[in-house]
C-alpha cells in the first residue's frame, strides 16, 4: 500500500512540474499583445528610413545645385529624427520582452523609460550630444501625467514619439493638445492612423510635399494593455 502512495505521489509531482513549466514559457497576459505592437512600430520606422534613403539618392542625382545642399541636409534632419525613433523602439521592444511579467503596463513602463533616461544620460559616447535621455524622461512623466487610466497607453506613447525625439515636445503641452476645449466641454482629439501620423509629423518636421507619404492604412491597437 505504502508503494502505491510513493507511486501516486511522484506521479503528481511530475504532473504539477509540467504545468509549471507549461505557466513558466506561456507569455504573460498582455506581454504578446505589447510586444507585437512595438514590433509594429519598429517596422514601420524600418519601412521610412529606407523611403528616406532611396530619396537622399534621388535628390543627389535629380537635384539642381542651387538646392541640392538644402534638400540634402532637410532629408538628412528626417533620417536622424527616424534613426533616434529606432533606437528608442529597440530599447524598449528589449525592456518589455526581458522585464515586463505582467501587470499594469503603464506603471512599468513609467519606471522603465525613467531608468533608461538615468542610463542614457551618463553614457559618454559618440552620441552623447543626441542622446535620448531628455525623450525618454520626457515620455516617462507624460505616461505618469496621463489622466485618462483606461486609454491605450501604447497608442499614447506612439503618438508622443511621433511629436519627435531628438526636440521632444514637453509633456504637459502633449498632454494640452490632445483635446480641445470651447470653456464649457471638452472633446477628445481625432485618434489618427499609425501611417497617417507619422506622414504629418515628417511634414511638419521636413516642410516639404514632395516627401513620399506612406499610404494609410488602418491599426488594430492592442487590447487589454
Amino acid at each position: 500500500m505504502a508503494r502505491v502512495f510513493q507511486i501516486l505521489s511522484l506521479l503528481l509531482a511530475l504532473s504539477l512540474g509540467v504545468q509549471l513549466s507549461a505557466q513558466q514559457v506561456r507569455p504573460p497576459q498582455g506581454k504578446a499583445d505589447a510586444l507585437s505592437y512595438l514590433q509594429g512600430m519598429r517596422l514601420q520606422n524600418v519601412k521610412r528610413l529606407k523611403e528616406i534613403d532611396e530619396t537622399l539618392r534621388i535628390r543627389i542625382e535629380d537635384s539642381d545645385p542651387a538646392t541640392l545642399e538644402f534638400e540634402v541636409n532637410r532629408l538628412k534632419v528626417a533620417k536622424l529624427e527616424h534613426s533616434m525613433r529606432q533606437e528608442f523602439l529597440n530599447r524598449l521592444i528589449l525592456q518589455v520582452d526581458t522585464k515586463f511579467s505582467g501587470g499594469d503596463l503603464r506603471i512599468f513602463l513609467e519606471r522603465s523609460l525613467n531608468e533608461m533616461a538615468k542610463i542614457d544620460a551618463t553614457q559618454m559616447n559618440a552620441q552623447a550630444e543626441t542622446g535620448l535621455w531628455k525623450f525618454l524622461k520626457f515620455a516617462s512623466d507624460a505616461v505618469r501625467r496621463l489622466p485618462e487610466r483606461k486609454e491605450n497607453i501604447l497608442v499614447f506613447l506612439e503618438g508622443y514619439m511621433h511629436r519627435s525625439v531628438v526636440n521632444p515636445i514637453r509633456p504637459e503641452d502633449y498632454l494640452n493638445t490632445r483635446n480641445y476645449s470651447n470653456g464649457l466641454a471638452s472633446e477628445a482629439g481625432r485618434p489618427l492612423d499609425r501611417d497617417e501620423v507619422g506622414a504629418a509629423a515628417d511634414s511638419r518636421l521636413k516642410g516639404n510635399k514632395d516627401e513620399p507619404a506612406l499610404p494609410a492604412k488602418s491599426v488594430t491597437a492592442p487590447t487589454n494593455l
